[in-house]
């Protein structure tokens, strides 16, 4: 079996299709005495299962399997972390019953924490995106993280709507999660990955280097023809294009 990557994706095939595997940690995010983002632990389980989601959904992959490894007792804790995973299973248009997982009953935690994965589909052979020089890159929604993220009211982030709009539409390239590492290496690491380099904007709004957290916000790369129809439709700030 001949095992790839693409992104943060790992990629395999099987027959009729390919099976697509994201993966994500979060750590110290709940309220024992360890945790550094003092929160209900719901908040853990919400943002868990956002990003790998995001990641699965991006590329178009079917979800099949969430998979929630969580380091902590099953009540309280667990039990919302798991309240928080059904929840955003339920925002995204999909089941909790595909929710699997496990706790820590051996010895007690001072901090919280969970490992997820996320198991999905894709018919045929994966075709990566194809996009050229002159691209423009687009970021849908503002990179928040923490507790910026947690009670953000004013400021626009990335939704399932968006992205299922953004994947329907034909000049629409590809569409990337910002993590951690913020709007401007998602947007090198996927040049580089065309074969291109990333020409940012110098006076963009955004903040091209703050984590985008649980991907509350999400690149687009376009063509420079959907530019206005897209600033129409979504929460769209220009952060760059590709260059050859």
């Amino acid at each position: 079996m001949a095992i790839s990557k693409y992104r943060d994706l790992t990629l395999a095939p099987v027959p009729g299709g390919t099976v697509v595997v994201a993966a994500d940690s979060c750590g110290s995010t709940g309220e024992k005495p360890g945790d550094f983002l003092k929160c209900p632990p719901y908040h853990c389980g919400r943002v868990s299962a956002r990003v790998v989601l995001f990641e699965l959904l991006s590329i178009g992959a079917e979800v099949l399997i969430l998979a929630d490894g969580i380091c902590s007792e099953m009540s309280p804790t667990g039990e919302a972390i798991i309240h928080g995973f059904s929840d955003e299973l339920k925002l995204a248009g999909l089941s909790p019953d595909c929710l699997t997982g496990s706790t820590e009953e051996n010895f007690p935690t001072a901090m919280t924490g969970v490992g997820t994965a996320a198991v999905g589909y894709l018919p045929g052979a994966f075709i990566p995106p194809s996009c050229q020089a002159g691209d423009i890159i687009l970021c849908i929604g503002t990179p928040l993280v923490g507790i910026d993220f947690l009670h953000n009211t004013d400021l626009p982030i990335a939704t399932y709507a968006h992205l299922q709009a953004l994947k329907a539409n034909s000049m629409v390239r590809e569409v990337i999660p910002v993590g951690s590492k913020g709007i401007a290496y998602e947007a090198r690491t996927a040049a580089k990955l065309h074969g291109l380099s990333a020409q940012l904007e110098t006076q963009c709004a955004l903040d091209l280097r703050q984590s985008g957290g649980p991907s509350s916000c999400v690149l687009a790369v376009a063509s420079p023809d959907a530019l206005p129809h897209l600033r129409e439709q979504f929460p769209t700030t220009l952060v760059g294009c590709f260059q050859a």
